[in-house]
């Protein structure tokens, strides 16, 4: 009966892992362009789990000890695969260079992917071959080594570890671990799975409650870490909706069909969220100097700024003719542009067309947030790892932008920055009559300021007149008016930017999880009802299930590929 029930699951997992592979190196070559990637995507899910599920059938009910041990080989490699594919995203997202991005999704992504694919193969073609069946009933023996107990004990602490990453996930947790939890959370599902048959397998004694208690704990957190996945749908039926109710029924015919062939195709792609869109088409010039002070409060200041371009310039892209100006979030005393604001979608908007710049401004030393200093030196620590042709240390905020400074002043420095670019826009190939700004958390903060401020017109003397915005795209913005702000200071509309909203202000899109433990999403709720009050409809705040602060730094994560979805149709709707 056991053999029965085996070898078709065997056969089934063989076929889906040999078609993930197959499929894995046609989306490589595709890229964007590739179809089907929801009905490969499912059967990529299918294989993963077919794969753990043989491990646990072979495990309780006795295999050989050439099959256990490619059980167990099966779970290590699984569980480094998924540690490859999210580290190699990360170094991909931190690097200028294309070659380094390219170097991070051959040597980690890649080999990831394909690696739990092939030893699942094995895995399946032995257990449906039954080498050696039933030799080893009862599983490992009674009695572990030392070094097997030393193994089990260290083991069984990481897998507690799941139990606090699953609360940081279910709960507003305002803690750094949140950035990385809610948006890796698929990764954890199928490493804490494979971490508890492990930990089973070590232990040697099925049946036992011991047992019983350790893998139920484990379906809990593989279930717990499914869960954005599961609720993407939904959130994607919440965000047409949205859509439509604020920018009309009838958007989709308002696209130009010239350009909208490079959009993505799909809100969500699960190749991509484990493979990743490696970026290409674009050129970078980094650290450009726009302003040095010389007096006052900026004395000896230093800002500078990132450009962002099309490789070629062709009419019929999206971002034709149209500039974006991004500014980096870092609760206004830390954080930098390029790795800090989110390079992988500069780099996606430029190969769309869009002339994008990435700009400096002042950060404050006014006051001390623990845990932002935290992330300054875990950040310092990271750097020194890091390929020097990354980006990863401009997270760590240099000396050179630190000052007394308060809004007003953060504020002026992007105003200087607007001077800049309507002086130096043909240097660039800068459009000045189609702008957009976006930008994340206190950048989305400045974001707003900035697009209302200059759009409002009553602030000419800060902000170049010359410059047309037709929009903006703040990300879980701070817009409330909080006790860090009235630390730093300033003017009441930079404090309170929902002062600034005007009747004819331009439209915007705001992306906010419902897990964001930094700004709450009764945020950008508030900030959607003052644009009614004054009787403009025209902002819409796509809301994301458990997405916590920064959940979209994984490019290719579920949450930043349903936005940028949206993302850029809208800017195609208003440029």
């Amino acid at each position: 009966m056991h053999r029965e029930i085996r070898q078709p699951l065997a056969s089934a997992a063989l076929i889906l892992n040999l078609a993930s592979m197959v499929y894995g190196i046609y989306f490589i070559a595709a890229g964007r362009a590739a179809v089907l990637p929801t009905l490969f995507g499912i059967a990529l899910l299918a294989a993963l789990a077919l794969n753990l599920l043989l491990v646990l059938l072979n495990y309780i009910k006795g295999a050989g000890v050439r099959l256990q041990r490619w059980g167990t080989a099966y779970l290590i490699i699984s569980m480094a695969a998924m540690g490859l594919m999210g580290l190699g995203e990360m170094v991909a997202a931190s690097a200028y260079a294309p070659r380094t991005e390219a170097l991070a999704q051959f040597f980690l992504v890649y080999p990831g992917y394909f690696a739990v694919l092939i030893v699942g193969v094995l895995q399946a073609r032995l257990t449906r071959n039954l080498i050696g069946d039933c030799v080893n009933q009862g599983g490992n023996p009674a009695q572990p080594s030392r070094g097997r107990i030393l193994l089990l004990i260290m083991l069984f602490l990481v897998l507690l570890s799941g139990v606090f990453n699953a609360y940081i996930l279910l709960a507003d947790y305002a803690g750094l671990l949140q950035i990385l939890i809610s948006q890796s959370a698929l990764f954890l599902a199928f490493f804490y799975a494979a971490l508890t048959l492990w930990i089973l397998k070590i232990y040697g004694k099925p049946g036992c409650p011991l047992n019983i208690f350790i893998g139920l704990a484990g379906l809990a957190l593989f279930i717990v870490f499914l869960l954005p996945l599961l609720l993407i749908p939904g959130a994607a039926k919440q965000a047409e909706d949205e859509f439509k109710a604020v920018f009309g029924e009838d958007w989709p015919a308002r696209l130009d069909p010239a350009a909208e062939k490079y959009f993505l195709k799909h809100r969500f792609s699960l190749p991509a969220y484990f493979l990743g869109y490696p970026q290409k088409g674009y050129t970078v010039e980094h650290d450009l100097l726009f302003y040095e002070g010389t007096e006052g409060v900026d004395q000896g200041i230093k800002l500078y700024f990132d450009v962002y371009k099309p490789l070629l310039t062709q009419p019929d892209l999206p971002g034709y003719g149209t500039t974006i100006i991004r500014i980096h979030g870092g609760a206004w005393i830390a954080g930098d542009k390029g790795f800090a604001n989110m390079m992988q979608m500069n780099k996606y908007l430029a190969s769309q067309g869009y002339t994008v710049f990435d700009a400096q401004y002042g950060l404050s030393s006014l006051i001390t947030l623990p845990r932002i200093m935290n992330l300054h030196g875990f950040l310092t620590s990271v750097a020194a790892l890091m390929p020097e042709d990354t980006a990863i240390s401009a997270a760590v905020a240099p000396a050179h932008v630190r000052g007394p400074f308060s809004l007003d002043d953060m504020v002026r420095h992007l105003g200087i920055f607007t001077d800049y670019l309507v002086k130096h826009a043909g240097q660039y190939g800068a459009s000045l009559d189609s702008v957009f700004i976006s930008g994340g958390s206190a950048g989305g903060h400045l974001t707003t300021a900035m697009a209302l401020a200059m759009a409002g017109g009553e602030h000419e003397a800060i902000f170049n007149p010359g410059i047309t915005v037709k929009g903006y795209i703040p990300f879980y913005p701070a817009n409330k008016a909080t006790p860090i702000l009235e630390a730093i200071g300033g003017a009441p509309e930079w404090i309170d930017v929902e002062q600034l909203v005007q009747p004819d202000s331009p439209p915007c899109l705001i992306y906010q999880g419902y897990g964001d433990g930094m700004v709450p999403w009764e945020t950008a709720r508030s900030f959607k009802e003052r644009y009614r009050e004054v009787g403009n409809e025209a902002c819409a705040v796509i809301y994301l299930p458990l997405a916590a602060h920064a959940s979209d730094f994984q490019f290719t994560g579920y949450y930043n590929q349903l936005f940028l979805y949206y993302m850029e149709r809208f800017m195609a709707l208003h440029q």
